[in-house]
């Protein structure tokens, strides 16, 4: 087993090193400020400087190994490969997998996932899942992060419909399908939230409350429960 290095005798007195840490800090700072004012000069446009991204004007690049939202993976024939053996479900540590099996058509299958959901409110994208899977019947190379608009927990599960979606759109549109889709998703919800001709509903609390949570139209009588009973 490799011994672990011991600190240097100016890492011990650790003033050289946040020293050379506050250097490392206001390097970049006077970088991107010289390059972002010669920017404004109209020289050194060909040098970027670094800069927050300006989302959703801008949107960084997720890399290859990105951990994104799920799919499920479909066959030649359109079905979808999960055979629902419950592997995925089993090894989820967050408990955010449901799955509910159903009897296959095909002679050579046993099972398929009638019912296959996904909460993603509990879901820590850890790719356990993928792991787990003998089939390579769900993947997280959707490049898309997790959906962050909703007013309702039922807004956060993914059903086995959504899941399927995305694989077709990576292979009709490619990598940018599924992050274009829901981007195109997020503006026609802010339309429909948003109305720039009525200010005052530029809130969310002109929305309805859901059904569970309505007042009553007539007042509820509960019965009184007497806790202390006299006695006899």
């Amino acid at each position: 087993m490799k011994r672990r290095e011991e600190m240097t005798f100016s890492e011990r007195l650790y003033l050289p090193e946040i020293l050379k840490g506050l250097a490392i800090t206001n390097y970049h700072f006077v970088r991107n400020f010289a390059l972002n004012f010669a920017h404004l000069l109209g020289f050194a446009k060909a040098r970027r400087a670094s800069a927050t991204v300006q989302y959703p004007e801008e949107r960084k690049r997720y890399s290859d190994n990105y951990r994104g939202s799920h799919r499920l993976t479909i066959r030649p024939d359109n079905s979808v490969r999960c055979t629902a053996c419950f592997l995925c479900a089993t090894a989820c540590p967050a408990q955010c997998i449901y799955i509910e099996a159903g009897e296959a058509e095909d002679p050579h299958i046993e099972k398929f996932p009638v019912r296959y959901e996904i909460d993603t409110l509990r879901c820590i994208y850890c790719g356990l899942c993928v792991e787990a899977c003998p089939c390579d019947a769900i993947r997280m190379d959707t490049y898309v992060h997790p959906r962050i608009w909703g007013f309702d927990r039922k807004d956060f599960v993914e059903t086995k419909e959504m899941l399927m979606h995305r694989s077709r759109v990576i292979a009709k549109d490619g990598r940018e399908g599924n992050m274009n889709e829901m981007l195109a998703w997020y503006r026609e919800q802010d339309a429909r939230i948003y109305d720039p001709l009525r200010p005052e509903l530029r809130n969310y609390t002109e929305r309805a409350l859901a059904k569970d949570y309505e007042e009553p139209d007539e007042p509820v009588n509960l019965p009184v429960i007497e806790r202390h009973p006299a006695r006899g």
